[in-house]
């Protein structure tokens, strides 16, 4: 790993990589009679993954010079191209930076059926970019925490995850630089940088190992990997991965396969966050209309604040079918700059989009330092729409409660941002007038579908859900603000103060 040198580094009493035989060898014999079925075994695995629709994720770690390279064209030997993505991870984009740091990780997770191996990943970006910080170590433990959330939400969503690191001795990779150095296709693999890292490696090996020691888990582990002997790195690999992959997908042809368990699920929790249609005094229309008109200019100088100091903001708006999230929507962006900010409709996701983790196609579109984004319906359709319609398993919109608390808190903490959840709660006959009044208008009848009657008959099923899609999701970083929606002028001024009041707290 392309690790810079810092002091202080923890200290162990015991480095189990230190305890690793790196003398093991692999025999020449059985190296060239075994590969080629190791081989057509994964070969036959990764067609099943296919037929199974199981996502599949190989990350290979490890130091300079550990042969990770090597490993991965071995690995794809076996492999039938089309059925796989490389990513070779080097340092972020300037787009990548100004995104959270598991932004770029989730776009090129694999879908269903897929495999995805890394050649380095989160875990070399994170020690290499946390530890330039003052407060690294406290750094790093915020960034293991993400990563096993991370992960283990994949694992959740059926991805099997493996997880290699490739050691060698501070001799051993002195040794392969010197060659690669010595050989004119290779000499410029080996940079100042690389030969400082390995000066510090006895300072960076315990921090390593505290990173992995952190970052191991039942869903996703290390395999420690001794790499002097290349021919051994390979036979390792293989059978670690031909191992599991066999046991998983027998438990998939079984119906055997292992789901989060009961106790692991957010329990119910009562909702406490008032609910009103109305507000409490009237406010004429156009006393709501001036307010508006001077809150818009007032926005507008924010706008350019949150961009001057490159702090990214996300405004979602859920709510009743009619409810007026579009005039709302309107309302706010009406004196905006538009290259600062963006809308979001969200829609039921395409085929493509249900081969990935239900966040990814959310996440996707969060903003970088200074934008605004704001989406029409979000992630929550999980734990609604999706609930109420059996799109998804009950264990599947449980456990997405503290997915999106995850999701939302990983996007405030790693980008310094803010995110601004608002519900428009109208009454059920407020909803029918309007249903109605588009119904009769020829320029808004499009906006009504058979779909929002049908979802109006199970108006119980859905106020149950929102219940507790408040009680469980708002949270001390990221509130839900019920929004009193009979009255739409009302309803305006008060999205409009809500950001703005959010936002000078950002500022």
């Amino acid at each position: 790993m392309p690790y810079e040198h810092v002091n202080n580094t923890p200290s162990r009493e015991q480095q189990m990589l230190d305890k690793l035989d790196l003398t093991k060898t692999a025999d020449e014999k059985e190296y060239a009679e075994t590969l080629s079925s190791l081989q057509e075994r994964l070969g036959v695995l990764q067609r099943a993954l296919r037929d199974l629709n199981i996502p599949t994720l190989i990350v290979i770690e490890g130091w300079n010079a550990s042969g990770i390279t090597m490993s991965v064209h071995e690995i794809i030997q076996a492999l039938d191209p089309r059925g796989y993505s490389l990513h070779a991870i080097e340092r972020p984009t300037r787009e990548e930076k100004d995104h959270q740091f598991l932004w770029r990780f989730w776009l090129r997770i694999p879908p269903r059926g897929r495999i995805g191996i890394f050649a380095r990943s989160w875990y070399s970006r994170a020690i290499t970019e946390e530890m330039q910080n003052p407060s690294w170590q406290k750094s790093l433990k915020g960034r293991a925490n993400r990563i096993n959330r991370f992960e283990r939400q994949l694992a959740d969503n059926d991805t099997i995850i493996f997880k290699f690191f490739l050691h060698i001795s501070k001799a051993q990779q002195k040794q392969r630089l010197e060659q690669r150095e010595r050989n004119p296709l290779t000499a410029w693999l080996v940079t100042p940088a690389i030969w400082n890292v390995h000066r510090h490696y006895d300072d960076t090996l315990p921090i390593i190992e505290d990173f992995i020691e952190k970052t191991d888990t039942d869903y996703a582990p290390w395999t420690l990997v001794e790499a002097t002997d290349q021919k051994f790195t390979i036979l390792k690999i293989y059978h670690t991965l031909i191992k599991t992959l066999e046991k998983r997908v027998a438990l998939a042809n079984s119906g055997k396969v292992k789901k989060p368990k009961e106790k692991d699920l957010p329990k119910s929790r009562k909702n406490t966050i008032q609910r009103r249609t109305s507000p409490d005094s009237a406010v004429t229309r156009e006393e709501s209309q001036q307010t508006m008109m001077n809150l818009q200019a007032e926005m507008l100088e924010t706008q350019y604040l949150l961009f001057k100091r490159k702090i990214p903001l996300i405004i979602l708006y859920e709510g009743w079918d009619a409810a007026g999230k579009g005039g709302n929507i309107k309302r706010m962006t009406q004196h905006l700059n538009p290259l600062g900010y963006y809308v979001v409709p969200v829609s039921a996701p395409t085929t493509n989009e249900n081969q990935f983790h239900y966040l990814r196609r959310f996440i996707k579109r969060f903003p970088t330092g200074g934008d605004i984004a704001i989406f029409d319906r979000s992630w929550y359709g999980r734990v609604l729409v999706e609930r109420v319609e059996r799109f998804c398993t009950e264990p599947d919109w449980q456990r997405a409660y503290f997915e999106i608390n995850e999701m939302e808190e990983d996007f405030v903490t790693s980008s310094g941002g803010g995110i601004i959840k608002f519900w428009l709660e109208i009454s059920k006959d407020e909803q029918l007038k309007r249903f109605n009044q588009r119904a009769e208008d020829p320029l808004k009848k499009y906006k009504i579908t058979e779909d929002d009657w049908r979802n109006r008959e199970k108006w119980e099923l859905y106020d149950e859900a929102v219940d507790d899609m408040l009680a469980r999701t708002s949270t001390d970083i990221a509130p839900w603000t019920v929004v009193e929606s009979d009255d739409k002028w009302f309803s305006r001024v008060k999205t409009l103060q809500t950001v703005l009041d959010t936002a000078q707290r950002l500022l």
